[in-house]
């Protein structure tokens, strides 16, 4: 759809005239004049989201913007469309449409729950301004008063003009050229004036501005490569996949700036409407607090703002969690921080932005090799990434696997098991184990089982090998066991699966792992880590589904046992590590965003179903965005790092026989 087709086709005037009523609610929070981009806070972290529609961030990035806020850190967030879907806010399908004012609802709904996050008061007011970008975009610019540090910019772009044209007009449709130029919408009560037309090289160009403005220490995004569609769509908007399609474009999008804006930033993507495929993980202050956060985004509270278009969206209703895809918040790439033992003693490797960096005494270092996704893994002293090439024509994408050696300092390229295209994109991040004569690294399969390839010693990778076996989550775990076999464990939907390298070849069979009690049957709400123990036997580390307590399961062939840690709060899944002494140790991310470790003997782990042995956690003091890594060394010491809401790489350690730390440093200063 060329500019000139809207114009001429009188559809900008339409915009004009939807968008020309005055709310009274203006008077309350919106200026009308134009100004520049607020200067950005310097003196604190900034966290930058990048997002389809007004509830996006609520929905799928939640609670973690409300712990770092609560933290003290700086939020902009930055939707991209309009929202404006088919113009009702209301269920009623004899309503009739008004698509500025359902957008200027949504928007209120918004700036009402980011009110509440960061103030406590709802209704405290906004500044409202228009700012022309340098890209030549014009955007709403909406910033809290009592904490200006809070910042909402709308870009309106609309979407759903097809209703009315009868013409394709998504945003994907942007991202991949099917569209030439998307019209901007105009909320009713919008300081935005013009109902201008935005070409693909203005989003990228805009969205690059404010990264370079903001210079944010971390970038949240929406899912690129959402997974696909098994049985019911449930919402998802685009051909053979899970999510929605604006969803998926303003992630393509949003990965795109970052990596030409090349910063240093911690990125990472959230699931979408998978959510609604995995149990919840979330606990029950969290599930509270998320939903305080909808209620008033969805105008549960009935509260009279004075603005005729309505106070937030009534199309979202449901119980006071949200609905169902409410009750669960994945991060995308949970294995973003890792260890790896080189020169004699672990170091810690992060992506920043798209580069990997080995953080040693005073700083870190760049690795070179190629821009990589933030999920790593290691294994030995070999690291792997995914290189992502987030192409315009669908047919193109990369997702190729690249291994560093950190003892020769060479890079190889592994591939794909899929090549490239649309199935590239599933496989998801790697998981690496090294049992001292062979290497091997592991993804999702294209049809969603595992692909591996090894590397004995002395010898070549070979290629790639698909195991047969059930469906799984994108996020394998490879491990090696104290007896010198390498296994992968896999969370299924409807438990786990475990693949073993025997004479023979690959094995795989489920896992009939026990709910605590003894019960058969249990299903990890998210990604399982696993590490050997004493006697070949395992050690597996997960959320339990429908709260955020972490269950470790202990156990070998179809004997285990199930201890559950309680933990309220926190989104990653849990990480572990078992020394030789037979030491445990877990840690994940707790209710305040902080690290939650728990260190125990392996023998609290040997009980009956009925027996509770009393493990307890250690919480530390830094709001954390990475899961934490940790690892133990030849003496028995626990090392742990984090990646801060500062972008900062903090660690802790524990020595042998002490119990989980709960003192991180940063990283740079503990390890001179």
């Amino acid at each position: 759809m060329r500019r000139r087709d809207l114009l001429v086709g009188g559809l900008a005037g339409l915009a004009v005239a939807a968008a020309g009523a005055e709310s009274a609610r203006s008077v309350w929070d919106s200026g009308r004049d134009e100004r520049p981009l607020p200067p950005p806070p310097r003196t604190r972290p900034v966290h930058l989201q990048v997002v389809a529609h007004p509830d996006d961030c609520l929905y799928f990035i939640n609670p973690r913007m409300a712990r770092v806020l609560a933290a003290g850190a700086a939020l902009c967030t930055v939707v991209l469309t309009a929202g404006e879907s088919d113009g009702r806010n209301t269920r009623d399908p004899a309503g009739a449409p008004d698509y500025a004012g359902y957008s200027a609802a949504r928007n209120t709904g918004l700036r009402r729950a980011y009110a509440h996050m960061a103030t406590g008061d709802s209704e405290s007011p906004w500044d409202r301004s228009r700012a022309v970008l340098g890209s030549g975009q014009q955007v709403e610019v909406c910033l809290l008063r009592r904490r200006p540090d809070v910042q909402l910019i709308f870009c309106s772009l609309w979407t759903n003009l097809g209703r009315i044209t009868g013409r394709y007009t998504r945003l994907l449709g942007l991202w991949e050229g099917d569209l030439r130029s998307s019209l901007v919408l105009p909320p009713t009560g919008s300081p935005l004036t013009d109902a201008t037309a935005v070409d693909r090289e203005t989003v990228t160009g805009s969205l690059l501005e404010l990264l370079d403005h903001y210079r944010p220490t971390v970038v949240n995004t929406l899912d690129p490569d959402p997974d696909p569609v098994v049985g019911e769509r449930l919402g998802a908007e685009q051909r053979g996949y899970s999510d929605h399609i604006d969803h998926t474009a303003a992630a393509l999008f949003a990965w795109d700036a970052a990596r030409e804006w090349a910063g240093a930033a911690v990125i990472e993507s959230w699931r979408g409407y998978y959510n609604r495929r995995w149990p919840g993980n979330l606990g029950a202050a969290d599930r509270d607090a998320k939903g305080r956060a909808l209620n008033l985004y969805s105008w549960a509270d009935g509260f009279d703002c004075g603005d005729p278009v309505g106070c937030g969206d009534r199309v979202v209703v449901g119980p006071g969690t949200g609905d169902s895809y409410g009750l669960g918040t994945h991060p995308r790439y949970a294995a973003a921080v890792a260890a790896a033992e080189t020169g004699g003693r672990h170091r810690a490797l992060t992506v920043q932005g798209t580069r990997l960096r080995l953080h040693s005494g005073p700083g870190s270092t760049e690795m070179g090799g190629p821009d990589l996704l933030p999920g790593i893994a290691t294994a030995g002293s070999r690291v792997f990434g995914i290189r992502a090439d987030h192409t315009h024509d669908p047919a193109a994408h990369v997702r190729d696997l690249h291994c560093l050696d950190l003892a020769t300092g060479r890079w190889t390229d592994l591939g794909n098991p899929a090549g490239t295209g649309e199935y590239a994109r599933r496989i998801g991040p790697p998981t690496a184990a090294d049992d001292g004569t062979t290497a091997l690294v592991a993804v999702r399969a294209p049809d969603r089982a595992i692909a591996v390839r090894t590397k004995p010693v002395g010898r070549d990778w070979t290629d790639w090998t698909e195991l047969d076996g059930p469906m799984i989550h994108d996020s394998p775990h490879a491990y090696a066991t104290a007896d010198g076999r390498i296994e992968i464990v896999g969370a299924t939907p409807s438990g786990l699966a475990i693949w073993r390298w025997t004479s023979h070849g690959w094995t795989v069979r489920d896992l009939d792992l026990p709910h605590v009690g003894g019960e058969p049957g249990y299903a990890p709400a998210g990604a399982v880590a696993a590490a050997g123990g004493p006697g070949g036997r395992i050690v597996l580390a997960s959320r339990s589904g429908g709260s955020a307590d972490v269950v470790v399961h202990f156990g070998r062939g179809r004997t285990w046992t199930a201890t559950l840690l309680r933990l309220e709060g926190g989104i990653m899944p849990p990480s572990v590590a078992v020394s030789g002494d037979g030491t445990v140790a877990i840690a994940a991310d707790n209710g305040a965003g902080a690290a939650a470790v728990a260190v125990f003997g392996v023998e609290a782990l040997e009980h009956g179903p009925s027996e509770r042995p009393r493990i307890r956690w250690g919480h530390g003091d830094v709001v954390l965005t990475r899961r934490p890594a940790l690892a133990f060394d030849a003496a028995g010491i626990l090392r742990l790092w984090a990646v801060g809401a500062d972008g900062a790489l903090y660690s802790a350690e524990a020595a042998a026989g002490d119990g989980p730390p709960t003192a991180w440093a940063p990283a740079r200063r503990r390890d001179d």
